[in-house]
Protein backbone atom coordinates (compact mmCIF):
# COMPACT_ATOMS: atom_id res chain seq x y z
CA UNK A 1 0.00 0.00 0.00
CA UNK A 2 1.16 3.59 -0.91
CA UNK A 3 0.80 5.69 2.15
CA UNK A 4 0.41 9.73 2.04
CA UNK A 5 3.65 12.23 2.64
CA UNK A 6 1.98 15.09 5.13
CA UNK A 7 2.38 17.18 1.97
CA UNK A 8 -0.15 15.32 0.53
CA UNK A 9 -2.79 15.81 3.37
CA UNK A 10 -5.39 18.01 2.54
CA UNK A 11 -5.22 21.01 5.15
CA UNK A 12 -8.31 23.30 5.84
CA UNK A 13 -8.92 24.97 2.55
CA UNK A 14 -11.93 27.37 1.08
CA UNK A 15 -14.50 25.66 -0.85
CA UNK A 16 -13.15 27.48 -4.27
CA UNK A 17 -9.97 25.83 -3.39
CA UNK A 18 -11.80 22.13 -3.27
CA UNK A 19 -13.21 22.01 -6.20
CA UNK A 20 -10.42 23.84 -7.98
CA UNK A 21 -7.18 22.41 -6.62
CA UNK A 22 -4.16 23.89 -7.83
CA UNK A 23 -2.09 20.96 -6.03
CA UNK A 24 -0.38 18.97 -8.33
CA UNK A 25 -1.18 15.51 -9.33
CA UNK A 26 0.44 13.13 -6.39
CA UNK A 27 -1.55 9.87 -7.20
CA UNK A 28 -1.59 7.47 -10.63
CA UNK A 29 -5.18 7.78 -10.61
CA UNK A 30 -4.96 5.18 -13.42
CA UNK A 31 -8.66 5.04 -15.30
CA UNK A 32 -9.44 8.28 -13.48
CA UNK A 33 -10.18 11.59 -15.50
CA UNK A 34 -7.85 13.84 -15.59
CA UNK A 35 -8.72 16.54 -13.92
CA UNK A 36 -8.71 14.37 -10.35
CA UNK A 37 -5.55 15.52 -8.69
CA UNK A 38 -5.81 12.42 -6.26
CA UNK A 39 -8.59 9.94 -4.79
CA UNK A 40 -9.82 12.58 -1.62
CA UNK A 41 -10.14 15.27 -4.74
CA UNK A 42 -12.52 12.74 -6.49
CA UNK A 43 -14.89 12.06 -3.90
CA UNK A 44 -15.10 15.25 -2.42
CA UNK A 45 -16.07 16.80 -6.12
CA UNK A 46 -18.17 14.45 -7.29
CA UNK A 47 -20.03 14.57 -4.09
CA UNK A 48 -20.42 18.32 -4.21
CA UNK A 49 -21.45 17.88 -8.46
CA UNK A 50 -24.35 15.52 -7.04
CA UNK A 51 -25.47 16.76 -4.24
CA UNK A 52 -24.78 20.60 -4.01
CA UNK A 53 -24.87 21.42 -7.65
CA UNK A 54 -28.13 18.35 -8.11
CA UNK A 55 -26.42 16.68 -11.12
CA UNK A 56 -28.10 13.54 -9.67
CA UNK A 57 -27.61 12.11 -13.37
CA UNK A 58 -23.78 12.25 -12.59
CA UNK A 59 -24.41 9.11 -10.85
CA UNK A 60 -24.54 7.16 -14.34
CA UNK A 61 -21.07 8.80 -14.95
CA UNK A 62 -19.65 8.18 -11.62
CA UNK A 63 -21.04 4.35 -10.22
CA UNK A 64 -20.51 1.53 -11.77
CA UNK A 65 -24.01 -0.17 -13.36
CA UNK A 66 -23.58 -2.52 -10.67
CA UNK A 67 -22.93 -1.55 -7.36
CA UNK A 68 -23.49 -2.74 -4.04
CA UNK A 69 -24.41 -0.23 -1.49
CA UNK A 70 -25.05 -1.16 2.26
CA UNK A 71 -26.70 0.14 5.03
CA UNK A 72 -28.10 -0.51 8.35
CA UNK A 73 -31.54 -0.47 6.64
CA UNK A 74 -31.68 -1.23 3.19
CA UNK A 75 -29.38 -2.45 0.17
CA UNK A 76 -29.14 -1.89 -3.45
CA UNK A 77 -26.71 -3.14 -5.99
CA UNK A 78 -27.36 -0.90 -9.16
CA UNK A 79 -26.68 2.53 -10.48
CA UNK A 80 -30.22 3.14 -10.54
CA UNK A 81 -31.26 2.60 -7.66
CA UNK A 82 -29.10 4.99 -6.55
CA UNK A 83 -30.17 7.39 -8.92
CA UNK A 84 -34.04 7.04 -7.43
CA UNK A 85 -32.07 6.79 -3.59
CA UNK A 86 -30.93 10.39 -4.40
CA UNK A 87 -33.81 11.93 -5.94
CA UNK A 88 -36.10 10.63 -2.72
CA UNK A 89 -33.85 12.00 -0.39
CA UNK A 90 -33.34 15.54 -1.77
CA UNK A 91 -37.47 15.64 -2.55
CA UNK A 92 -37.39 14.82 1.49
CA UNK A 93 -34.54 17.20 2.63
CA UNK A 94 -34.41 19.76 -1.06
CA UNK A 95 -31.99 22.05 1.22
CA UNK A 96 -29.47 19.46 1.69
CA UNK A 97 -26.14 20.58 1.76
CA UNK A 98 -23.16 18.78 2.39
CA UNK A 99 -19.86 19.89 4.38
CA UNK A 100 -16.61 17.79 3.57
CA UNK A 101 -14.78 17.21 6.44
CA UNK A 102 -12.12 14.64 6.12
CA UNK A 103 -11.40 12.09 3.53
CA UNK A 104 -9.73 8.98 4.94
CA UNK A 105 -8.30 7.29 2.46
CA UNK A 106 -5.80 4.15 1.27
CA UNK A 107 -4.56 2.50 -1.78
CA UNK A 108 -5.37 -1.33 -2.30
CA UNK A 109 -4.30 -3.91 -4.62
CA UNK A 110 -5.00 -3.94 -8.40
CA UNK A 111 -5.18 0.34 -8.43
CA UNK A 112 -8.21 0.16 -6.41
CA UNK A 113 -8.97 3.06 -3.63
CA UNK A 114 -10.30 2.70 -0.79
CA UNK A 115 -12.67 6.26 0.55
CA UNK A 116 -13.56 7.05 3.67
CA UNK A 117 -15.44 10.61 3.66
CA UNK A 118 -16.67 12.03 6.44
CA UNK A 119 -19.67 14.59 5.64
CA UNK A 120 -21.79 17.22 7.93
CA UNK A 121 -25.13 17.63 6.32
CA UNK A 122 -28.10 20.27 7.48
CA UNK A 123 -31.30 19.68 5.89
CA UNK A 124 -34.69 20.49 6.28
CA UNK A 125 -37.26 18.35 6.20
CA UNK A 126 -40.18 19.45 3.84
CA UNK A 127 -41.21 16.25 2.35
CA UNK A 128 -42.06 12.46 3.96
CA UNK A 129 -38.94 10.62 4.28
CA UNK A 130 -38.37 7.48 5.89
CA UNK A 131 -38.96 8.76 9.36
CA UNK A 132 -42.57 9.64 8.90
CA UNK A 133 -44.32 12.64 7.58
CA UNK A 134 -42.32 16.03 7.35
CA UNK A 135 -41.82 18.15 10.25
CA UNK A 136 -40.48 21.29 8.50
CA UNK A 137 -37.37 21.55 11.07
CA UNK A 138 -33.83 21.23 10.65
CA UNK A 139 -31.43 19.37 11.32
CA UNK A 140 -27.80 18.24 11.28
CA UNK A 141 -26.48 14.81 10.61
CA UNK A 142 -23.18 13.26 10.46
CA UNK A 143 -22.71 10.73 7.79
CA UNK A 144 -19.68 8.63 6.91
CA UNK A 145 -19.51 6.96 3.74
CA UNK A 146 -17.09 4.27 2.42
CA UNK A 147 -15.98 3.02 -0.90
CA UNK A 148 -14.15 1.04 -3.15
CA UNK A 149 -13.02 3.47 -6.47
CA UNK A 150 -11.64 1.92 -9.78
CA UNK A 151 -11.54 3.54 -13.14
CA UNK A 152 -13.26 6.43 -12.57
CA UNK A 153 -15.77 5.16 -10.88
CA UNK A 154 -17.25 3.99 -7.30
CA UNK A 155 -18.14 0.13 -7.57
CA UNK A 156 -19.39 -1.03 -3.88
CA UNK A 157 -20.20 1.21 -0.87
CA UNK A 158 -20.73 1.02 2.93
CA UNK A 159 -22.91 4.22 4.10
CA UNK A 160 -23.57 4.75 7.62
CA UNK A 161 -25.62 7.86 9.09
CA UNK A 162 -26.36 9.08 12.35
CA UNK A 163 -30.14 9.29 11.91
CA UNK A 164 -30.71 9.09 15.30
CA UNK A 165 -29.87 12.43 15.91
CA UNK A 166 -30.81 13.77 13.06
CA UNK A 167 -34.87 12.12 14.22
CA UNK A 168 -34.21 14.00 17.47
CA UNK A 169 -33.91 17.65 15.75
CA UNK A 170 -36.75 16.99 13.88
CA UNK A 171 -39.32 16.59 16.69
CA UNK A 172 -39.25 13.09 16.14
CA UNK A 173 -38.40 9.85 18.62
CA UNK A 174 -35.91 7.38 17.67
CA UNK A 175 -37.99 4.59 18.59
CA UNK A 176 -41.08 5.72 16.82
CA UNK A 177 -39.24 6.57 13.39
CA UNK A 178 -37.95 2.92 14.01
CA UNK A 179 -41.52 1.81 14.33
CA UNK A 180 -42.39 3.81 11.25
CA UNK A 181 -39.60 2.46 9.17
CA UNK A 182 -39.75 -1.42 10.41
CA UNK A 183 -43.35 -0.97 8.52
CA UNK A 184 -40.86 -1.25 5.52
CA UNK A 185 -39.62 -4.69 4.35
CA UNK A 186 -35.82 -4.21 2.69
CA UNK A 187 -36.10 -7.47 0.87
CA UNK A 188 -34.27 -11.08 1.08
CA UNK A 189 -31.28 -10.07 -0.31
CA UNK A 190 -30.75 -7.35 3.09
CA UNK A 191 -31.93 -10.01 5.38
CA UNK A 192 -29.63 -12.47 4.06
CA UNK A 193 -26.92 -9.51 4.33
CA UNK A 194 -27.82 -8.70 7.78
CA UNK A 195 -28.02 -12.60 9.01
CA UNK A 196 -24.45 -13.46 7.48
CA UNK A 197 -22.80 -10.22 8.68
CA UNK A 198 -24.03 -10.70 12.12
CA UNK A 199 -23.02 -14.56 12.37
CA UNK A 200 -19.77 -13.24 10.82
CA UNK A 201 -19.08 -10.53 13.40
CA UNK A 202 -20.35 -13.23 16.53
CA UNK A 203 -17.32 -15.61 14.81
CA UNK A 204 -14.95 -12.60 15.18
CA UNK A 205 -13.99 -12.81 11.22
CA UNK A 206 -13.07 -9.93 9.55
CA UNK A 207 -13.96 -9.47 5.84
CA UNK A 208 -12.00 -11.48 3.08
CA UNK A 209 -11.47 -8.01 1.33
CA UNK A 210 -9.16 -6.21 4.47
CA UNK A 211 -5.85 -6.76 3.07
CA UNK A 212 -4.22 -5.55 6.63
CA UNK A 213 -1.65 -3.93 4.43
CA UNK A 214 -1.60 -0.51 6.36
CA UNK A 215 0.94 0.50 9.00
CA UNK A 216 1.12 -2.34 11.07
CA UNK A 217 1.58 0.10 14.46
CA UNK A 218 -2.08 1.57 13.59
CA UNK A 219 -3.79 -2.07 12.40
CA UNK A 220 -2.88 -3.49 15.89
CA UNK A 221 -3.89 -0.22 17.72
CA UNK A 222 -7.00 -0.73 15.93
CA UNK A 223 -7.64 -4.14 16.86
CA UNK A 224 -6.30 -3.88 20.42
CA UNK A 225 -9.19 -1.12 20.62
CA UNK A 226 -11.81 -3.24 19.58
CA UNK A 227 -10.42 -6.22 21.74
CA UNK A 228 -9.74 -4.40 24.96
CA UNK A 229 -12.66 -2.00 25.28
CA UNK A 230 -15.80 -3.43 23.22
CA UNK A 231 -14.98 -7.59 23.39
CA UNK A 232 -13.53 -7.20 26.82
CA UNK A 233 -15.24 -4.19 28.42
CA UNK A 234 -12.06 -3.06 30.22
CA UNK A 235 -12.53 0.62 30.19
CA UNK A 236 -9.95 0.71 32.53
CA UNK A 237 -7.99 0.33 29.81
CA UNK A 238 -9.06 3.51 28.15
CA UNK A 239 -5.64 5.71 28.55
CA UNK A 240 -4.25 2.89 26.58
CA UNK A 241 -6.04 4.89 23.96
CA UNK A 242 -7.31 8.15 24.77
CA UNK A 243 -5.78 11.29 25.17
CA UNK A 244 -7.02 12.35 28.60
CA UNK A 245 -8.71 15.31 27.05
CA UNK A 246 -9.63 13.43 23.97
CA UNK A 247 -13.04 14.45 22.39
CA UNK A 248 -15.72 11.56 21.63
CA UNK A 249 -18.85 12.25 19.29
CA UNK A 250 -20.87 8.89 19.03
CA UNK A 251 -24.47 8.83 17.19
CA UNK A 252 -27.52 10.14 19.29
CA UNK A 253 -25.86 13.63 19.84
CA UNK A 254 -23.88 11.55 22.50
CA UNK A 255 -20.66 13.90 23.47
CA UNK A 256 -17.64 13.24 25.60
CA UNK A 257 -14.46 15.16 26.77
CA UNK A 258 -11.91 12.77 29.09
CA UNK A 259 -11.56 9.46 30.34
CA UNK A 260 -14.19 9.44 32.89
CA UNK A 261 -17.05 10.92 30.34
CA UNK A 262 -15.76 8.58 27.64
CA UNK A 263 -15.92 5.94 29.73
CA UNK A 264 -19.85 6.43 30.86
CA UNK A 265 -20.61 7.03 27.08
CA UNK A 266 -19.39 3.55 26.79
CA UNK A 267 -20.86 1.87 29.17
CA UNK A 268 -24.44 3.01 28.49
CA UNK A 269 -23.74 2.43 24.78
CA UNK A 270 -22.49 -1.47 25.74
CA UNK A 271 -25.24 -1.97 28.38
CA UNK A 272 -27.50 -2.61 25.60
CA UNK A 273 -25.52 -4.86 24.07
CA UNK A 274 -23.50 -6.45 27.09
CA UNK A 275 -22.13 -9.63 25.07
CA UNK A 276 -21.11 -7.21 22.42
CA UNK A 277 -18.39 -8.77 20.03
CA UNK A 278 -16.68 -6.39 17.22
CA UNK A 279 -14.38 -6.76 14.63
CA UNK A 280 -12.66 -4.22 12.40
CA UNK A 281 -13.45 -4.70 8.83
CA UNK A 282 -11.03 -2.12 7.13
CA UNK A 283 -8.66 0.37 8.46
CA UNK A 284 -7.20 3.58 6.36
CA UNK A 285 -4.19 5.54 7.79
CA UNK A 286 -3.44 9.10 6.38
CA UNK A 287 0.07 10.94 8.19
CA UNK A 288 -1.56 14.55 9.07
CA UNK A 289 1.87 16.36 10.14
CA UNK A 290 4.91 14.91 11.83
CA UNK A 291 2.81 14.02 15.49
CA UNK A 292 -0.48 13.49 13.88
CA UNK A 293 -2.50 11.09 11.59
CA UNK A 294 -6.00 10.02 10.69
CA UNK A 295 -7.29 6.85 11.07
CA UNK A 296 -10.53 5.80 9.44
CA UNK A 297 -12.62 2.33 10.32
CA UNK A 298 -15.14 0.17 9.19
CA UNK A 299 -16.27 -2.18 11.76
CA UNK A 300 -19.35 -4.66 12.71
CA UNK A 301 -20.76 -5.67 16.11
CA UNK A 302 -22.91 -8.15 17.23
CA UNK A 303 -24.55 -9.79 20.22
CA UNK A 304 -28.06 -9.80 21.85
CA UNK A 305 -29.91 -6.83 22.51
CA UNK A 306 -30.70 -5.51 25.99
CA UNK A 307 -33.56 -3.22 25.66
CA UNK A 308 -33.05 0.42 28.34
CA UNK A 309 -36.36 1.73 26.52
CA UNK A 310 -39.37 -0.47 28.49
CA UNK A 311 -41.37 0.27 24.65
CA UNK A 312 -38.16 -2.10 23.16
CA UNK A 313 -38.68 -5.15 26.64
CA UNK A 314 -40.24 -7.42 23.62
CA UNK A 315 -37.14 -7.52 21.46
CA UNK A 316 -34.67 -8.32 24.46
CA UNK A 317 -31.87 -11.14 23.48
CA UNK A 318 -32.63 -10.50 20.13
CA UNK A 319 -29.48 -10.81 17.58
CA UNK A 320 -28.33 -6.95 17.66
CA UNK A 321 -26.07 -6.21 14.59
CA UNK A 322 -24.46 -2.61 13.83
CA UNK A 323 -22.47 -1.60 11.26
CA UNK A 324 -20.44 1.55 11.81
CA UNK A 325 -17.59 3.77 11.07
CA UNK A 326 -14.82 5.33 13.38
CA UNK A 327 -12.65 8.21 12.70
CA UNK A 328 -9.99 8.77 14.67
CA UNK A 329 -7.41 11.94 15.16
CA UNK A 330 -4.20 10.39 16.46
CA UNK A 331 -2.11 13.15 18.46
CA UNK A 332 1.53 11.07 19.61
CA UNK A 333 0.52 7.47 19.42
CA UNK A 334 -3.41 8.70 21.42
CA UNK A 335 -6.25 9.61 20.33
CA UNK A 336 -7.54 13.64 20.31
CA UNK A 337 -10.84 13.14 18.58
CA UNK A 338 -13.20 10.43 17.77
CA UNK A 339 -16.35 10.50 15.20
CA UNK A 340 -17.85 7.17 15.45
CA UNK A 341 -21.30 6.70 13.11
CA UNK A 342 -23.85 3.98 13.08
CA UNK A 343 -27.69 4.42 12.41
CA UNK A 344 -29.35 3.57 15.72
CA UNK A 345 -32.92 3.85 14.17
CA UNK A 346 -32.37 1.31 11.37
CA UNK A 347 -30.86 -1.21 13.83
CA UNK A 348 -33.86 -0.81 16.13
CA UNK A 349 -36.23 -1.68 13.28
CA UNK A 350 -34.47 -4.60 12.37
CA UNK A 351 -35.04 -5.43 16.17
CA UNK A 352 -38.68 -4.74 15.52
CA UNK A 353 -39.11 -6.80 12.59
CA UNK A 354 -37.27 -9.51 14.10
CA UNK A 355 -39.48 -10.05 16.83
CA UNK A 356 -42.59 -8.96 14.73
CA UNK A 357 -41.50 -11.93 12.44
CA UNK A 358 -40.98 -14.40 15.92
CA UNK A 359 -44.80 -12.87 16.95
CA UNK A 360 -46.09 -14.41 13.59
CA UNK A 361 -44.37 -17.34 14.00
Amino acid sequence: MTQPTTSEVLHWQTINGLLHPTRPKNQALVGFDHEFVDIADFILRITHRIWEQKNIGLCYDYYEDHCPVHTLGAYCDSVETVVQNTLRTIASFPDRSLIGENVIWSEEPDEVYYSSHRITSIMTNQGPSEFGPPTYKTGRVTTIADCLCKDNKIYYEWLMRDNSFLVKQLGIDPVDAAMFQAQQQPGQIFNHWLKSEYQRTRDGQAMACDTRNTDTQWAEFADGWAEQIFNHKCLNRLSDFYHPCAQVQWPGGRQATGLAAISGLLTQWLATCPDARMVIDHIAVVPFDENRSHVALRWGVSGSYQARDSRLKACNGHPYYVLGATHFELSDGQILQEWTVFDEVAAIANLLRHQSKRSED
